[in-house]
């Protein structure tokens, strides 16, 4: 992550509940597409993401902490 002071970040957008999930990737580049279904309304992909390597790794990293109840913050 960059070495930006925590309250240069805003939020412009609430976040968002998903359904689940479906990633297409590259040899360098992963995008992921977030996906929503309300009971009654089809699939919808509402948002997409694209990922280097770097950042993907981070990602994961976070995601196993939360996983594991390690509340430990990095910058």
């Amino acid at each position: 992550m960059s070495k930006l002071k925590k309250e240069a970040y805003q939020r412009h957008a609430p976040p968002s509940l998903v359904s689940g999930f479906k990633g297409a990737q590259t040899a360098n580049v992963i995008i992921i597409d977030f996906i929503t279904a309300l009971p009654g309304e089809p699939e919808a992909i509402f948002d997409s993401v694209a990922l280097t390597k770097d950042v993907a790794k981070n990602l994961a990293k976070a995601l196993n902490q939360f996983l594991e109840g390690d509340d430990v913050e990095e910058d």
